[in-house]
């Protein structure tokens, strides 16, 4: 019987390359307007590009419409080893995606019409950052993991880890934001005050990628968590005011306090399953 698809596997998806293009070796057409690739759907929901179903190793391609239904989830990855996570009932358009493999620089453009999203970073991100356009607004990432949260009324922007997440309503008002664990809402009267996103909040929402298929009772638990080190996407020097390569203290710490309600730091720790975060250039 097929396991949960749990937060952990997610990410241990967007952070693999070594199977990127063996699965991305299809036709010549394909192959020339390709974005990404479609690494992993959630089973017993409905996944579509352009209303079309989509399976894991179909090509994502630019302008394409991602919609997936109530049960359904999308794990895929850029050719920049960016990734994104769609959750169910989610709606999103791959706007824009330039790349160039040689200098490692480009642009992604996300829309997210409805549902939620987790965006993880890829080389891109490092210098540009990785823009998704909601109805209230747009999120800007620059080299990290951030989640994604709109509706009709309201859209919430999580920033779980890098250098920085900055929201822009559709008034042009804007607030930036360099501390994990911490969130903004925007809406139509504008954007709000960062605060530090409850731990209620935050598990309500990786719970929405949780795949549990029909049946599979016998046990709830998420498999372990990848081992070994983890990639900072972060190319820059830390600290507030040039948040980035080196984890700024209040970034990532050591376990002071096992409590996550009173430690936001925890939030990382929780995500990955691990402490260790290894500095790249």
């Amino acid at each position: 019987m097929t396991p949960p698809i749990s937060k952990d596997w997610w990410l241990a998806a967007a952070l693999s390359t070594a199977a990127l293009p063996t699965t991305m070796a299809q036709g010549p057409a394909a192959s020339a307007n390709r974005t990404g690739v479609v690494t992993a759907v959630a089973p017993g929901g409905t996944v579509t590009g352009n209303n079309e179903v989509m399976v894991v190793g179909s090509s994502v391609l630019p302008g394409q419409r991602l919609r997936t239904d109530a049960n359904g989830q999308l794990h895929l990855l850029f050719l920049d080893q960016s990734a994104l996570t769609l959750g169910p009932d989610s709606e999103l358009t791959i706007d824009e995606f330039r790349f160039d493999p040689a200098t490692r620089q480009g642009q992604i453009r996300l829309g997210l019409a409805k549902g939620v999203v987790r965006v993880v970073g890829g080389q891109i991100s490092k210098t540009t950052a990785t823009v998704i356009a909601t109805p209230h607004g747009k999120i800007e990432l620059l080299g990290g993991i951030a989640l994604v949260d709109t509706s009709s009324d309201r859209t919430s922007g999580t920033f779980l880890f890098g250098q920085q997440m900055r929201a822009t309503s559709s008034d042009g008002n804007t607030t930036t934001i360099t501390r994990a664990g911490f969130g903004v809402d925007m809406s139509g009267n504008g954007v709000g005050t960062p605060q530090r996103t409850a731990t209620t909040n935050l598990n309500a929402m990786l719970n929405r990628f949780e795949s549990r298929p029909t049946g599979n009772t016998a046990n709830g638990n998420p498999p372990p968590a990848p081992t070994g080190q983890l990639l900072s996407t972060g190319s820059l020097p830390g600290g507030a005011s040039n948040p980035g390569g080196i984890l700024a203290n209040d970034r990532l710490k050591g376990i002071v306090d096992n409590n996550a309600g009173s430690n936001p730091s925890l939030t990382l720790r929780d995500l990955l399953g691990s402490s260790q975060v290894l500095q790249v250039s």
